[in-house]
């Protein structure tokens, strides 16, 4: 009799988030899926009580590569990396940025995450010593727009910049912004 194929739980995950990386949340499907691993849908099952549970898995796991990609050290100031980062992910995980990004309440909990990371560098900004919270959370809801909306074209395929051009957009629209407003708020 021959051996029974087993589908290890991080196998069924990882072909599911290569499908996720390539054709968007939507296409997994248990029917999709099992296609792509060979098999009946029955593994998918055995490891995942739901199609639901695998999809909040997925996303889960690209959240935390966002929040990976705020962080990276792309220039030498901390607050362009985070603008920089959304962009970068748009970029090179578009499929990932719109199912996080493009959908009704999926990403609730990843901005209340980015919100916080972006407070904690603010807060490290003497620049931002002494002005009022209400002033720093406008600023940093006016930074967000900016950044979401220009993320949002890049991932949509609208445009396609290089990391150069994605760091000058970012500093004369968002940066002069922020300067400008705090020049208004202290006299910088």
């Amino acid at each position: 009799m021959p051996k029974k194929v087993v589908f290890r739980k991080e196998i069924v995950f990882d072909k599911a988030f290569e499908m996720f990386e390539k054709h968007g949340l939507d296409f997994i499907t248990a029917r999709n899926l099992a296609k792509e691993l060979k098999a009946s849908p029955a593994p998918i099952y055995s490891n995942y009580g739901s199609i639901d549970e695998l999809k909040e898995e997925l996303i889960s796991v690209a959240k935390n590569r966002f929040m990976e990609y705020i962080k990276k050290p792309f220039t030498e100031f901390t607050y362009l990396n985070i603008g920089m980062g959304i962009c970068v992910f748009a970029r090179e995980n578009k499929e990932l940025f719109t199912s996080i990004f493009l959908r009704e309440q999926s990403f609730t909990d990843l901005i209340r995450r980015f919100r916080n990371a972006t407070r904690e560098e603010i807060e490290k900004d003497e620049r931002f010593e002494g002005l009022p919270t209400e002033f720093k959370e406008d600023l940093l809801m006016d930074c967000w727009i900016f950044a979401h909306g220009y993320s949002t074209l890049i991932a949509t395929g609208y445009i396609n910049p290089t990391d150069e051009e994605i760091r000058e957009r970012l500093l004369s629209g968002a940066g002069t912004m922020i300067y400008s407003k705090l020049k208004e708020k202290k006299g910088v």
